[in-house]
């Protein structure tokens, strides 16, 4: 049932039908992120679908998810414990550390959390994620 679930939500996700704000690019930009004690990049995997963090210490970055069929890469600005992103998307983060991040996605009242683990080197991200992530 999870991997027939996680799959789903993500689809959902990807088509951006998970908590949509009504933020606009222009109120996107105008956002003052969270300043971070340290960067990089989180990686994980969600049933059939990877993952990718990349925040820098003002805050900002680019989440990535790949189902492996299509990848979607968000720009994102953490304030306080929600990544918002240039897509009217919303995450609630549950945890941010050096070591690991903890990602919540919610839909239509189902959640999956992203549980992801410090990668610097992006060793455990797809190759479209990887350059997605790279070219931000």
């Amino acid at each position: 049932m999870k991997n027939i679930l996680l799959p789903g939500i993500f689809a959902f996700a990807l088509v951006g039908c998970t908590s949509i704000t009504t933020m606009t690019p222009a109120q996107f930009n105008q956002l003052s992120a969270t300043q971070l004690p340290f960067s990089g990049s989180w990686s994980g995997e969600a049933g059939s679908s990877m993952a990718v963090l990349n925040l820098n210490r003002q805050g900002s970055g680019v989440l990535c998810l790949d189902d492996r069929k299509e990848a979607m890469s968000y720009k994102v600005k953490l304030v306080d414990n929600v990544l918002y992103s240039d897509q009217g998307v919303k995450f609630n983060v549950k945890a941010l550390n050096n070591s690991n991040a903890k990602i919540r996605v919610s839909l239509l009242g189902l959640g999956v959390t992203l549980d992801l683990n410090k990668d610097d080197q992006l060793n455990n991200v797809t190759p479209r994620c990887k350059s997605l992530v790279a070219g931000s």
